[in-house]
């Protein structure tokens, strides 16, 4: 498959992605804490991934939705934390929440993508159940 070319493993536990010229941590907040957070949490989980210097970097960040979509292709095939099949990228640590939060929002909710079927929904900010975030940096 041609998009395997676009997906690199940079051996960091990041992903870059040559099209949409970003680097991806390969694991989400809930793989790495286990907890499912709401979208102030997941900030706290950023600002942490910052300030531990993650990959060498301080610049991760919430995807956009034009970002967090990308990722959503029913060509891939992974699985989440059930061993449910989720449409995302096999290069990508399996065991995954299947959600992420986004950076957009409205008043008291933000945009969160789901992998397991493509839907974008707008919880609360405050929402925890099955939420998490993949956090992105632009590739320089």
């Amino acid at each position: 498959m041609a998009d395997n070319q676009n997906f690199i493993d940079n051996g960091n536990d990041t992903i870059t992605d040559l099209t949409m010229k970003l680097i991806w941590k390969k694991k989400d907040s809930f793989q790495d804490t286990k907890k499912w957070q709401n979208w102030f949490k997941c900030q706290d989980y950023t600002e942490i991934t910052n300030i531990q210097r993650f990959a060498g970097s301080e610049d991760w960040r919430y995807p956009n939705e034009a970002e967090a979509w990308s990722l959503f292709n029913l060509d891939y095939k992974n699985t989440d934390k059930y061993g449910d099949e989720i449409y995302l990228h096999e290069i990508f640590e399996p065991g995954a929440g299947g959600t992420t939060w986004t950076i957009d929002v409205k008043d008291s909710s933000a945009l969160v993508v789901q992998y397991e079927d493509g839907v974008k929904v707008w919880p609360s900010k405050y929402a925890n159940m099955n939420m998490c975030v993949r956090l992105v940096r632009t590739l320089i």
